[in-house]
């Protein structure tokens, strides 16, 4: 009876390290594999995700996807291009004196645009270190470049798939994923790899 209640102290112990959603902000830098069309990829990138209401996450995503197609491919979110555009529209109108178009509105939307998110994601705790999450990210645009053509093209993209992340310590975590891969005009595309993360605990009152 001893050993197991020493067993199950120390097991309890080793997981007793704050859960990964009590953690305010996460970054990562990841790296994965897959095909896409008859293409192979491979995908050095870089996330942050913050955490809403312990379950839920907003993602953050730069993804910078290279084909043996010699086709490049560079993800960012949608916000990051609109929100500079109408943030510029908005100044220019009021450089020219235009005052009836609301370009104090089209400066705040554009600022608003900057913090949009490219994708949510649903966090379930796995005991207190372990943390699964199956995410979307629908709000992303693709820089394509064809090296054999010197073609460029922006493009919609999308991505969604599972995730499982481990807290190694009070904020250093690694994950693991799989994930589906969607560009306008090209064929889905699927792949998985692994990150190494920091994640900055919330504030306690």
């Amino acid at each position: 009876m001893k050993k197991f209640a020493l067993l199950t102290f120390c097991f309890f112990h080793f997981l007793g390290f704050s859960q990964f959603t009590a953690n305010r902000f996460n970054v990562n830098a990841k790296f994965s594999i897959g095909k896409m069309d008859t293409a192979f990829y491979i995908n050095p990138a870089f996330s942050a995700e913050i955490i809403i209401h312990d379950r839920f996450g907003l993602n953050y995503n730069l993804d910078l996807l290279r084909r043996n197609d010699n086709l490049n491919q560079t993800r960012v979110p949608l916000g990051l291009i609109g929100g500079p555009i109408v943030m510029v529209a908005g100044f220019a109108n009021l450089a020219d004196g235009d005052t009836t178009n609301g370009n104090g509105f089209g400066i705040l939307l554009g600022v608003l645009m900057l913090a949009l998110p490219d994708g949510v994601s649903f966090h379930q705790p796995l005991g207190y270190r372990g943390d699964f999450s199956p995410y979307v990210n629908a709000l992303g645009i693709d820089f394509i470049r064809n090296k054999n053509t010197d073609e460029r093209l922006i493009k919609y993209a999308c991505s969604f798939g599972l995730k499982g992340s481990f807290l190694l310590k009070d904020h250093y975590v690694f994950s693991a994923f799989i994930e589906g891969r969607k560009t306008a005009g090209i064929p889905l595309g699927f792949g998985g790899g692994f990150g190494v993360g920091y994640a900055f605990k919330k504030e306690i009152s």
